[in-house]
């Protein structure tokens, strides 16, 4: 007895193999992923994180940063830690998710402020703290000193200081962090490429303990008192930046203690004019974060990643 011809097709149908994608978006191979992920701005890291596991633990990885590195693809990254009286928590600046920068977008809000992952971080509040390259330093009051590693979020143990902390403040030079301390033998540094302590030159006075400051092309910017200043290192002089209209005025400590729930950013255009004239142009001013009246400031810092 012969089958019918309806039965013959759906018996030849089982025998033949699918040829339907099961998947159709194959995941790409991690070595082109890595390359293509590090080519983008690392403002747009916190949005890619919430992508995936995989997407998370990539941009975690040695080899992303190795990529970045090769590419020539470093940028410096703004970071900020806040204090209550129960913990401190560390953020960084990125791009808003749902937000397209446009040449019109000087006074929207393109940036945010993304918390960082529990990180177990040592308090902050009595430490100072300062960046050099990569890393963030915590110099303890007790001496003791931790290392925040901006590309994985993670902290590691440095050299213990080896003198008294004159104050909570610190500045880095030339990759080198000078601390506020005592000693009659001269000024005490870290050399963070040899990762150990040695005896510096005094050169910056005051304005180099100011717990607002950062270094651009090799100049040295504070805000002290309320007011902008750089450091002419051939005459060893704090001069005042000029220019920086829309800018609003600074009060003494406001960039330590923020006592309000608003936390605001601005970006600054650099330009030099002449020997001894530099002037700033406010490119744009936002507010970006919201935190509970328990929080304040205690420093922003850059680093490079």
């Amino acid at each position: 007895m012969s089958s019918s011809p309806e039965k013959k097709k759906k018996k030849l149908a089982e025998e033949l193999p699918s040829t339907r994608q099961t998947n159709p978006t194959p995941s790409l191979p991690d070595e082109l992923l890595t390359s293509c992920i590090a080519r983008l701005s690392r403002l747009y890291y916190p949005t890619l994180s919430l992508v995936s596991k995989s997407f998370r633990s990539l941009l975690s990885s040695p080899e992303l940063y190795k990529a970045r590195s090769l590419s020539s693809r470093t940028e410096t990254c703004i970071y900020l830690c806040l204090e209550s009286s129960s913990d401190s928590r560390w953020f960084t600046l990125c791009r808003k998710p749902d937000k397209t920068v446009t040449k019109d977008d000087k006074k929207s809000t393109s940036y945010v402020l993304s918390k960082l992952p529990a990180l177990h971080s040592p308090p902050a509040v009595f430490s100072g703290l300062v960046s050099v390259g990569s890393d963030i330093y915590n110099i303890r009051s007790s001496s003791n000193v931790s290392v925040l590693d901006c590309r994985f979020h993670t902290w590691r143990k440095a050299p213990s200081l080896p003198v008294e902390l004159m104050a909570l403040s610190a500045c880095a030079v030339d990759e080198k962090i000078y601390p506020h301390v005592a000693t009659d033998d001269g000024v005490v540094c870290y050399n963070s490429q040899e990762g150990k302590w040695e005896l510096g030159e005094a050169k910056m006075g005051s304005f180099r303990f100011s717990d607002s400051y950062c270094e651009v092309e090799n100049v040295l910017y504070s805000v002290c008192n309320g007011t902008l200043r750089w450091y002419d290192g051939e005459v060893n002089v704090w001069r005042s930046l000029e220019g920086l209209v829309g800018l609003p005025k600074f009060l003494p400590g406001v960039s330590v203690r923020f006592g309000q729930k608003k936390i605001l950013c601005a970006e600054i255009a650099l330009e030099r004019r002449g020997v001894c004239e530099i002037w700033g142009g406010v490119e744009w001013i936002d507010h970006v974060l919201t935190v509970p009246i328990g929080y304040y400031i205690v420093k922003a810092l850059s680093a490079t990643v």
